[in-house]
């Protein structure tokens, strides 16, 4: 089918329809496909259809380092297969799932003596993001308990990052602090916390109404002489705080959890009986109106083992007769409230089994920069490589943009990169030569981009243009990463888009092997351990030479001269840029 035949508005509403993986293989048809697929208005029209057909919504849990996910379709069938989901996050120990919003994970990361990192993963896309640090993880260790949340703002279109940091100043008092990060923003700002006579525990992972919830305890003050529980409420577009009614429950309760169903407020109260457990659920039909509180269920549970956990709704069937159970991260469970009204069916499928955290994603194609491309709208890509029209020679770079040109070399005892940054009159700025272990040579030639993207974020340069002669490395940037499974290079490449993101602007072009001698004779030094691992801003000879024989000698030329005029105007000596200045 050729897109042009028939209207565009047409085509947006036949792929809208499809799955996620269907929608991304029609980008690799042309780039007016991949323009269509990533506009804004599409994302949107396929998030609406996915959340309203319920035809792609998956059970998302977390067991130790591995996360894996099971249709909720087939759940209900209880024919259910879990599938592994291969994350691109390297060299943690475990994580935790805090939650789930239009597609998007949020991931809590640790690592081994290191202050936990807080990441954005979309499942469907394989797209990551790691936050920046806000300023409250110096308190993210032992003394202190932070929690987050995951939302979205549908005034602004962003998706926001709620951090919650509760410390205890003397025995009786305590301090709550709030943060707040903005997906298109990129950045993190202090809000207005709640009252520090409430205690929040847990996460902050139940969205409903636009607003992020959390179960705690409101302690004694001046008007209560003892805690009680109460449901905090952060709003999401207006980034303020409030509190939920609770109904009127019975009070002599063993638990109490609050979740998400059927997009009402729902809370959970578990009680012992004289032989045998209850749990009462309870939904807000209407958000925010306190009378509208209903009791959902009211059901037996048979003791199967003590004490017996507190199961929490998950989610209605797709037919809506059953209510999907959590007994408290142990087992999954269906209720089926025609057949055992009165009884909570325990007739539990096989996987999954023992998890620690869960929550429902549906499928999307959200990107992870709030600006309705999958990419950012800094990076720019040259696409489909070809070896004729590839440039031959080193060309510089614009004004106040630097050039980084990478290479990497692979053989039997391993692979190596090399990377050279210079700026706008040839100068080398700094290079960089590593060596390391690989099984293979597109394994290296992406390792060497990683390398390169990296370094230039470190000198602390904001517009950059990277170089590299791989057309395997090229092709699967232009692709979307949907054909770079050969050597295991996807995280390293969704690594390289993630850094790029923190970069102003940034490009990425093919070249001919002619055009990136100097990278590749870093590379090979590397190799053979005649220049120490690491990185310098002082090129050896033998680099400066192969740099000026780069270059071509008109612009060679042009260089020289642009570079005494521009340092010396009028007799008055002028300092050129430094890398740090670009």
């Amino acid at each position: 089918m050729r897109k042009g035949e028939i209207p565009l508005d047409l085509v947006a509403d036949i792929l809208s329809r499809l799955r996620v993986k269907d929608v991304l293989r029609f980008r690799l048809v042309d780039r007016d496909f991949c323009d269509l697929i990533d506009s804004p208005h599409f994302v949107k029209m396929h998030l609406m259809r996915s959340i309203a057909g319920r035809a792609e919504v998956h059970l998302m849990y977390q067991f130790l380092a591995d996360l894996y996910s099971s249709d909720l379709n087939s759940l209900s069938t209880y024919s259910s297969h879990s599938l592994h989901c291969r994350i691109p996050f390297k060299r943690y120990l475990f994580m935790d799932l805090v939650g789930s919003c239009n597609g998007l994970l949020l991931i809590k990361l640790h690592f081994f003596d290191e202050t936990p990192v807080v990441a954005l993963f979309n499942p469907w896309t394989r797209r990551e993001r790691h936050l920046r640090s806000s300023r409250f993880d110096r308190f993210a260790r032992l003394h202190y308990t932070v929690e987050h949340g995951l939302g979205y703002d549908s005034a602004r279109d962003d998706y926001k990052v709620l951090e919650i940091v509760e410390f205890r100043l003397v025995k009786s008092s305590r301090a709550t602090l709030a943060n707040v990060y903005s997906l298109t923003r990129n950045t993190w700002r202090a809000v207005q916390a709640f009252t520090d006579n409430f205690s929040s525990h847990g996460l902050w992972a139940c969205e409903v109404g636009g607003a992020l919830h959390n179960l705690g305890w409101m302690e004694g003050g001046e008007t209560v002489q003892h805690s009680v529980r109460a449901i905090a409420a952060f709003h999401v577009s207006s980034e303020e705080f409030r509190f939920v009614p609770l109904p009127d429950y019975q009070q002599d309760y063993l638990g109490m959890a609050v979740a998400e169903l059927g997009g009402c407020l729902c809370l959970a109260c578990h009680y012992k009986l004289d032989s045998n457990y209850r749990v009462d659920v309870w939904v807000m039909k209407e958000y925010g109106v306190g009378d509208s509180w209903t009791e959902l269920i009211s059901v037996t549970l048979p003791v199967i083992e003590e004490p017996i956990p507190l199961p929490v709704p998950v989610a209605y069937s797709t037919r809506g007769d059953m209510i999907l159970f959590n007994c408290t991260a142990s087992r999954f469970f269906w209720y089926d409230m025609k057949r055992r009204p009165n009884f909570l069916d325990l007739r539990a499928f096989s996987e999954p089994h023992g998890c620690y955290e869960e929550c429902l994603c549906v499928g999307s194609l959200v990107p992870l920069n709030g600006r309705g491309r999958d990419y950012d709208h800094n990076v720019v890509l040259s696409h489909h490589p070809n070896e004729e029209e590839a440039q031959s020679h080193w060309l510089p770079p614009p004004k106040r943009w630097i050039k980084v040109n990478c290479a990497g070399d692979w053989d039997s005892h391993g692979g190596s990169a090399g990377v050279v940054a210079r700026d706008m009159h040839g100068n080398v700025l700094f290079f960089k030569a590593k060596k390391f272990r690989c099984a293979s040579a597109v394994f290296a030639e992406a390792t060497a981009l990683q390398e390169a993207v990296s370094a230039a974020y470190t000198a602390g340069a904001v517009k950059v243009m990277v170089e590299l002669d791989s057309k395997d490395i090229m092709t699967a940037l232009n692709s979307n990463l949907l054909c770079c499974d050969r050597g295991g290079i996807e995280p390293i490449l969704v690594h390289v888009m993630s850094i790029s993101s923190w970069l102003k602007e940034v490009s990425f072009t093919y070249v001919k092997r002619s055009t990136n001698q100097a990278a590749r004779w870093v590379s090979s030094q590397a190799k053979v351990n005649a220049i120490s691992v690491g990185w310098a801003a002082r090129a050896p000879p033998g680099l400066e030479a192969l740099c000026l024989a780069d270059i071509e000698p008109q612009v060679l030329t042009q260089s020289q001269c642009s570079r005494q005029d521009a340092s010396e105007i009028d007799g008055v000596h002028v300092d050129l840029p430094s890398a740090a200045e670009i």
